[in-house]
């Protein structure tokens, strides 16, 4: 089963995240900052995904995007970012810095489905067709 972390510093958002995906048969992880994010990726580096905010406290999402995508062991991560404050200049920087996809909030739950499954390359079973 694919593994996703979800880096956001709001527990009702972490929730939402979470309810998105659950169809995709997915195993979710939460971090509420992006020290525990590392902390997570570290410890456990087989996630498929990472799904992170930008504005936290701690580590903000920017930096934790660029630690990643900088360590040799975690830079293949796939990374949607999410934020309802940025700027398209500034989402233009996020995405040079290694992120596969920008997701705005407020967020459309079948739309963060599509973009999950895109970047992972990934079809639940319940929606394969046999040929």
């Amino acid at each position: 089963m694919l593994k996703i972390l979800i880096v956001d510093d709001d527990p009702v958002m972490r929730r939402l995240l979470a309810k998105a995906i659950a169809p995709l048969e997915l195993t979710a992880f939460f971090a509420s900052d992006g020290l525990h994010a590392l902390d997570a990726l570290r410890c456990n580096q087989d996630f498929d995904l990472m799904i992170t905010d930008i504005s936290m406290p701690l580590l903000d999402g920017r930096l934790l995007i660029y630690t990643v995508k900088n360590d040799p062991q975690l830079k293949d991560i796939p990374i949607l970012i999410m934020s309802g404050v940025v700027g398209m200049g500034e989402i233009a920087d996020l995405l040079d810095l290694g992120a596969a996809k920008f997701i705005p909030k407020p967020f459309n739950m079948q739309t963060l489905r599509e973009d999950v499954m895109s970047t992972l390359g990934y079809v639940p079973a319940d929606c394969q067709t046999s040929l």
